[in-house]
């Protein structure tokens, strides 16, 4: 893919989009691009990390058990993977299968904090989109719980 295709991909990823275009032209500037065949595992679960990736091309079963075929999701093109890691260091709750011959943007952790370094604006963008889809998840938690504990019973 050419730059102006690499940035347009990572448009397509809300948490990036919010940064803006020109720390998404340093992404797309320091990312690797890599192919992965069919079946192949592109993490596995309890994987410690130091890269997220955007799905280009292709197509991603996560699940939790790499072992057990059941699907949790899929993932395709415009999808980004382990965001989190981005962030934070963290354990991967998933494993990441290639459904089919695909190809993703591989952006590490390091490379990011320097770009968010270099823009202040920039990661409070990020700070503020990641506060609003933490309230978001904590309101749809809620809605969940209202669905199935109706009565707010507490065990």
């Amino acid at each position: 893919m050419s730059i102006v295709q690499d940035i347009q991909m990572l448009e397509q990823v809300p948490m990036l989009r919010v940064l803006g275009r020109s720390i998404l032209h340093m992404i797309a500037m320091g990312a690797e691009t890599r192919e992965v065949h069919t079946g192949e595992m592109l993490f596995g679960p309890q994987e410690k990390p130091d890269c997220a990736f955007v799905v280009e091309d292709g197509m991603f079963a996560l699940s939790i058990d790499p072992e057990n075929s059941s699907r949790v999701i899929e993932a395709g093109p415009g999808t980004m993977l382990g965001e989190f890691a981005l962030i934070t260091e963290t354990a991967r709750p998933l494993c990441a299968i290639a459904q089919q011959p695909s190809t993703v943007m591989r952006i590490s952790r390091s490379m990011f904090s320097k770009v968010l370094e270099s823009d202040a604006g920039a990661a409070v963008r990020l700070r503020d989109y990641i506060a609003r889809r933490t309230r978001q998840s904590v309101a749809d938690l809620l809605v969940v719980k209202e669905t199935f504990d109706p009565k707010g019973n507490e065990q």
